[in-house]
């Protein structure tokens, strides 16, 4: 095989591996914690099976609850993405019409102009949130502090039946503030708000979101359509009170695509003296189910 030959098999090989990295970083879900399990408690063993999602609960536009992988591309984005990869390897390839003479001036303009359009494509992707993020929306101000120290709503939440509470320890308002901080912590992570993550997360779950927005320091839009939290365990721990809450919840982590189901269990800590003290993020581990 000639050296040009190789040349442009190897510049093909290298071209695919990129692609294939952008379009992995493109797939990664978008809201906080990134899909992972991380934390202090990311291997909680349930001693049941978690429950089922209620039938009774809403899908919003009738949506099924099982819903498809999403493609890292939705529609035009993904047939163009697979146009400008197979046109880019066979240029390389076949030296754009000269054989294989290597890679020519017209093939490296193509080349260069789709990676360029390919950022592009990503980038609009991850659309700029809103203003004003629930930080300034009421009842989410640090005025009145309750034990997640945020103003909780007055919103009724129904206590889950099959877990046993200690004395003293009032599931009805955790429900409440599970459920703020659930939505809290989503606006504060599209904004990449560290600093009021920080307040509402444990060091070690707040060093690996800060690593998470190294990584990918582009604000986002994460649309809660739905969430229900549960409380699945209440247990003393090492002086702290731990709680284990399973969210059911409806997502659209990009603006291009339908909405999917997410299910997930947030492990929350507090000094079981209480006092002072605030609930705490110690872990996230994905439901599967």
């Amino acid at each position: 095989m000639k050296r040009s030959a190789l040349f442009s098999v190897l510049g093909a090989a290298a071209i695919a591996f990129f692609l294939m990295f952008l379009l992995a970083e493109a797939a990664q879900a978008a809201r906080v914690g990134g899909g992972k399990s991380f934390g202090s408690r990311p291997s909680y063993q349930r001693s049941a099976p978690l429950p089922s999602p209620s039938p009774g609960t809403p899908q919003p536009g009738g949506q099924p609850a099982a819903v498809a992988p999403r493609p890292a591309f939705g529609g035009f984005g993904g047939m163009l993405g697979g146009m400008l990869m197979g046109g880019l390897i066979g240029s390389l390839l076949f030296g754009g019409g000269h054989g294989w003479g290597g890679p020519g001036l017209l093939d490296l303009l193509v080349l260069g102009g789709g990676i360029f359009l390919l950022f592009r494509l990503l980038r609009a992707r991850r659309p700029a949130p809103a203003a004003a993020g629930l930080s300034g929306s009421p009842g989410l101000a640090r005025g009145e502090l309750d034990p997640w120290g945020i103003a909780a709503s007055r919103t009724a939440e129904a206590p889950s039946p099959q877990a046993a509470y200690p004395e003293g320890f009032d599931a009805e308002e955790f429900l409440q503030g599970a459920r703020l901080i659930y939505n809290r912590l989503q606006a504060s992570w599209d904004r990449r708000d560290l600093e009021d993550i920080r307040a509402f997360t444990t060091p070690e779950v707040f060093e690996e979101i800060r690593r998470q927005a190294e990584e990918d320091p582009r604000p986002g839009k994460t649309d809660i359509l739905l969430v229900h939290p549960a409380i699945q365990e209440v247990r003393e721990i090492e002086g702290k009170i731990v709680v284990s809450v399973l969210y059911d919840a409806m997502l659209r982590e990009e603006a291009s695509e339908a909405a999917r189901p997410v299910r997930e269990l947030w492990h929350f800590s507090r000094d079981a003296q209480g006092g002072d003290s605030f609930w705490k993020l110690e872990g996230i581990q994905q439901a599967e189910g």
